[in-house]
Protein backbone atom coordinates (compact mmCIF):
# COMPACT_ATOMS: atom_id res chain seq x y z
CA UNK A 1 0.00 0.00 0.00
CA UNK A 2 1.20 3.14 -1.08
CA UNK A 3 1.96 6.08 1.48
CA UNK A 4 -1.09 7.76 -0.15
CA UNK A 5 -3.64 5.34 0.98
CA UNK A 6 -2.01 5.26 4.90
CA UNK A 7 -2.63 7.96 7.50
CA UNK A 8 -0.49 7.37 10.78
CA UNK A 9 -2.17 9.00 13.47
CA UNK A 10 -0.76 9.57 17.45
CA UNK A 11 -2.89 9.95 19.82
CA UNK A 12 -1.40 12.06 22.74
CA UNK A 13 -1.75 13.31 26.14
CA UNK A 14 -1.25 12.73 30.33
CA UNK A 15 -2.08 10.03 31.59
CA UNK A 16 -6.17 9.32 32.31
CA UNK A 17 -7.75 11.93 30.59
CA UNK A 18 -9.12 9.01 28.15
CA UNK A 19 -6.83 8.71 25.18
CA UNK A 20 -7.42 5.03 25.39
CA UNK A 21 -11.06 5.44 25.73
CA UNK A 22 -11.39 7.82 22.77
CA UNK A 23 -9.39 5.65 20.47
CA UNK A 24 -11.42 2.51 21.26
CA UNK A 25 -14.65 4.05 21.03
CA UNK A 26 -13.93 5.53 17.74
CA UNK A 27 -12.59 2.27 16.35
CA UNK A 28 -14.90 -0.46 17.65
CA UNK A 29 -18.00 2.38 18.96
CA UNK A 30 -17.73 0.06 22.97
CA UNK A 31 -16.55 2.51 25.63
CA UNK A 32 -14.16 0.62 28.39
CA UNK A 33 -13.93 2.98 31.41
CA UNK A 34 -10.18 2.22 32.96
CA UNK A 35 -7.39 1.24 31.34
CA UNK A 36 -3.55 1.16 32.63
CA UNK A 37 -1.05 0.70 30.08
CA UNK A 38 2.93 1.24 29.97
CA UNK A 39 3.43 0.31 26.54
CA UNK A 40 1.74 1.88 23.19
CA UNK A 41 -0.48 0.00 21.15
CA UNK A 42 -1.10 -0.08 17.30
CA UNK A 43 -4.55 -0.13 15.59
CA UNK A 44 -5.04 -0.57 12.36
CA UNK A 45 -8.72 0.75 10.91
CA UNK A 46 -9.83 1.05 7.27
CA UNK A 47 -11.54 4.48 6.21
CA UNK A 48 -13.13 5.38 2.67
CA UNK A 49 -12.73 8.96 1.14
CA UNK A 50 -14.68 9.02 -2.14
CA UNK A 51 -14.90 5.18 -3.07
CA UNK A 52 -11.25 5.26 -2.08
CA UNK A 53 -10.22 2.83 0.79
CA UNK A 54 -7.19 4.08 3.07
CA UNK A 55 -5.26 2.44 5.86
CA UNK A 56 -5.31 4.18 9.07
CA UNK A 57 -2.64 3.35 11.62
CA UNK A 58 -3.46 4.89 15.14
CA UNK A 59 -0.78 5.23 17.82
CA UNK A 60 -2.56 5.01 21.31
CA UNK A 61 0.50 6.02 22.84
CA UNK A 62 1.56 5.48 26.88
CA UNK A 63 3.30 7.73 29.74
CA UNK A 64 6.80 6.83 27.80
CA UNK A 65 5.19 9.49 24.66
CA UNK A 66 6.06 12.38 27.79
CA UNK A 67 9.70 11.16 27.75
CA UNK A 68 11.85 9.52 25.35
CA UNK A 69 9.31 7.99 22.73
CA UNK A 70 8.16 11.74 21.76
CA UNK A 71 10.08 12.94 19.34
CA UNK A 72 10.14 9.40 17.71
CA UNK A 73 6.15 9.97 17.58
CA UNK A 74 5.99 12.91 16.41
CA UNK A 75 8.47 11.86 13.39
CA UNK A 76 6.43 8.85 12.58
CA UNK A 77 3.02 10.93 12.32
CA UNK A 78 0.88 12.60 9.80
CA UNK A 79 -1.81 12.97 11.72
CA UNK A 80 -2.11 13.85 15.80
CA UNK A 81 -4.72 13.63 18.42
CA UNK A 82 -4.07 15.95 21.52
CA UNK A 83 -6.58 15.00 24.01
CA UNK A 84 -7.14 16.91 27.40
CA UNK A 85 -9.57 15.98 30.66
CA UNK A 86 -11.89 19.39 30.79
CA UNK A 87 -11.93 18.92 34.45
CA UNK A 88 -8.30 18.53 34.61
CA UNK A 89 -6.69 21.73 34.40
CA UNK A 90 -2.90 20.54 34.50
CA UNK A 91 -3.92 18.18 31.41
CA UNK A 92 -4.79 21.34 29.42
CA UNK A 93 -1.42 22.70 30.22
CA UNK A 94 0.19 19.30 29.04
CA UNK A 95 -1.96 19.24 25.81
CA UNK A 96 -0.49 23.00 25.00
CA UNK A 97 3.14 21.18 25.54
CA UNK A 98 2.46 18.92 23.16
CA UNK A 99 1.11 20.96 20.30
CA UNK A 100 4.14 23.62 21.29
CA UNK A 101 6.08 20.24 20.22
CA UNK A 102 4.61 19.86 17.28
CA UNK A 103 5.44 23.35 16.41
CA UNK A 104 9.02 22.51 16.86
CA UNK A 105 9.22 18.99 15.30
CA UNK A 106 7.10 18.97 12.17
CA UNK A 107 6.49 21.14 9.01
CA UNK A 108 3.31 23.22 9.46
CA UNK A 109 1.62 21.78 5.49
CA UNK A 110 2.53 18.12 6.61
CA UNK A 111 0.59 17.35 9.31
CA UNK A 112 -2.56 18.14 10.99
CA UNK A 113 -3.87 18.77 14.75
CA UNK A 114 -7.36 17.92 16.44
CA UNK A 115 -7.11 19.18 20.14
CA UNK A 116 -9.70 17.04 22.12
CA UNK A 117 -11.21 17.77 25.27
CA UNK A 118 -12.52 14.80 26.90
CA UNK A 119 -15.26 13.89 29.35
CA UNK A 120 -17.80 16.30 28.71
CA UNK A 121 -20.39 14.30 30.87
CA UNK A 122 -18.59 15.93 33.35
CA UNK A 123 -19.62 19.54 32.57
CA UNK A 124 -20.54 20.12 36.33
CA UNK A 125 -16.87 19.48 37.75
CA UNK A 126 -15.42 21.43 34.68
CA UNK A 127 -11.91 22.85 34.85
CA UNK A 128 -11.30 24.38 31.43
CA UNK A 129 -13.66 26.34 29.65
CA UNK A 130 -14.54 25.69 25.67
CA UNK A 131 -13.20 29.06 25.22
CA UNK A 132 -10.08 28.31 26.44
CA UNK A 133 -9.86 25.52 24.60
CA UNK A 134 -11.20 27.19 21.42
CA UNK A 135 -8.52 29.57 22.08
CA UNK A 136 -5.89 27.22 22.08
CA UNK A 137 -6.83 25.44 19.02
CA UNK A 138 -6.71 28.96 17.21
CA UNK A 139 -3.11 29.76 18.68
CA UNK A 140 -2.03 26.55 17.24
CA UNK A 141 -4.09 26.39 14.19
CA UNK A 142 -5.45 22.96 15.03
CA UNK A 143 -9.19 21.31 14.77
CA UNK A 144 -11.05 21.75 17.78
CA UNK A 145 -13.93 19.29 19.27
CA UNK A 146 -15.34 18.59 23.02
CA UNK A 147 -16.52 14.60 23.13
CA UNK A 148 -17.88 12.61 25.97
CA UNK A 149 -16.01 9.12 25.19
CA UNK A 150 -18.40 7.76 28.32
CA UNK A 151 -21.85 8.90 26.66
CA UNK A 152 -21.54 9.36 23.19
CA UNK A 153 -19.84 7.41 19.86
CA UNK A 154 -20.90 10.11 17.72
CA UNK A 155 -19.05 13.03 18.99
CA UNK A 156 -15.68 11.00 19.01
CA UNK A 157 -16.59 9.62 15.59
CA UNK A 158 -17.05 13.24 13.98
CA UNK A 159 -14.04 14.24 15.46
CA UNK A 160 -11.43 11.45 14.11
CA UNK A 161 -13.20 11.99 10.83
CA UNK A 162 -12.67 15.57 10.79
CA UNK A 163 -8.88 15.03 11.13
CA UNK A 164 -8.87 11.82 8.63
CA UNK A 165 -10.09 14.07 6.21
CA UNK A 166 -8.16 16.85 6.64
CA UNK A 167 -4.62 14.25 6.58
CA UNK A 168 -5.89 12.31 3.58
CA UNK A 169 -6.33 16.36 1.43
CA UNK A 170 -2.87 16.81 2.97
CA UNK A 171 -1.28 13.77 1.07
CA UNK A 172 -2.83 14.76 -1.93
CA UNK A 173 -1.83 18.23 -1.82
CA UNK A 174 1.97 16.88 -1.01
CA UNK A 175 1.87 14.70 -4.22
CA UNK A 176 1.56 17.42 -6.47
CA UNK A 177 4.35 18.85 -8.79
CA UNK A 178 5.66 22.12 -6.80
CA UNK A 179 4.53 23.73 -9.55
CA UNK A 180 1.05 23.27 -9.11
CA UNK A 181 1.26 24.20 -5.08
CA UNK A 182 -0.56 27.71 -5.17
CA UNK A 183 -1.72 28.83 -2.70
CA UNK A 184 -5.33 30.77 -2.85
CA UNK A 185 -3.35 33.93 -2.21
CA UNK A 186 -0.41 33.17 -4.70
CA UNK A 187 -3.17 32.64 -7.10
CA UNK A 188 -5.01 35.81 -6.37
CA UNK A 189 -2.44 37.59 -6.53
CA UNK A 190 -1.42 36.45 -10.05
CA UNK A 191 -5.40 37.40 -11.33
CA UNK A 192 -4.72 40.93 -9.63
CA UNK A 193 -1.21 41.58 -11.45
CA UNK A 194 -2.83 40.30 -14.97
CA UNK A 195 -5.71 42.38 -14.57
CA UNK A 196 -3.32 45.60 -13.55
CA UNK A 197 -1.47 44.68 -16.73
CA UNK A 198 -3.93 44.44 -19.09
CA UNK A 199 -5.62 47.87 -17.34
CA UNK A 200 -2.62 49.85 -18.48
CA UNK A 201 -2.17 48.15 -21.58
CA UNK A 202 -5.57 48.01 -22.37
Amino acid sequence: MTHLNRIKVVVLGSSKVGKSAVTVRYLTKRYIGEYSSTSDFLYRHSVTFDNVSTEVEIMDTSKCAKTGCLYEHIRWGDAFVVVYSICDKPSFSAAEDYLEQLTKLKLPSYYTTLLLGNKRDLDHVRKVSVNEGHELSLKYSCQFYEVSAAESFAGVSLAFQSLLREAKSIQLLKALPIRRKLGVNSVSKVIVLKLDFESKTG
